[in-house]
């Protein structure tokens, strides 16, 4: 019970210090405004205005160290309480990556290498991952064709044939 009372006793200090700071700081300035000439008045004003401002300063600074060390407190107690909640997935899901990876890592058949020289560089490619199949029982065809693409004038000009027809095909069908 001693230990709760002086907890809020700190905690009202961490609150109330930087208003008390704040105050003594603004009647600082009041006397030191309103003071002509120097005298020990003034003195006293800008000692207030000084204690005034270290107190906003360390109150401040005292409340963003205390929340900084109770969240560091408060992490480390929920890190220990982890739970993860999974779902099952059911058969008509495809398999996981790392399934269908273990499935084709058998020591004997090892994915084949091609070398491919590009810029003068050898370059060792291997086949892509798996294709996905309904079921993991049949093997995807993983054949490719290693054709040139086509050059892009020959490209643009079927685009522009289909507009052209595309262009024909619509006042045709307005007449």
């Amino acid at each position: 019970m001693i230990s709760n009372v002086k907890k809020q006793l700190w905690s009202l200090a961490r609150l109330v210090l930087p208003c008390v700071g704040l105050a003594l700081a603004c009647i600082g300035v009041y006397v030191a405004y309103m003071q002509t000439e120097y005298t020990l008045k003034v003195i006293t004003a800008f000692l207030m205005i000084v204690f005034g401002v270290l107190a906003v300063l360390i109150g401040v600074f005292w409340s963003i160290c205390h929340s900084m060390k109770s969240k560091m407190y408060q992490r480390g107690e929920h890190e220990q309480h982890i739970n993860v909640y999974t779902i099952e997935r059911p058969s008509s899901f495809p398999p996981s990556y790392e399934e269908s990876q273990g499935s084709q890592e058998s020591p004997d058949s090892a994915p084949p290498e091609f070398v491919v020289v590009v810029d003068g560089v050898d370059v060792a490619m291997s086949l892509a991952p798996p294709l996905y199949s309904r079921d993991s029982l049949d093997a995807p065809d993983c054949t490719w064709s290693w054709e040139q693409p086509p050059r892009y004038s020959q490209v643009e000009r079927i685009g522009q044939e289909e507009v052209v027809a595309e262009e024909r095909t619509e006042a045709s069908s307005r007449h």
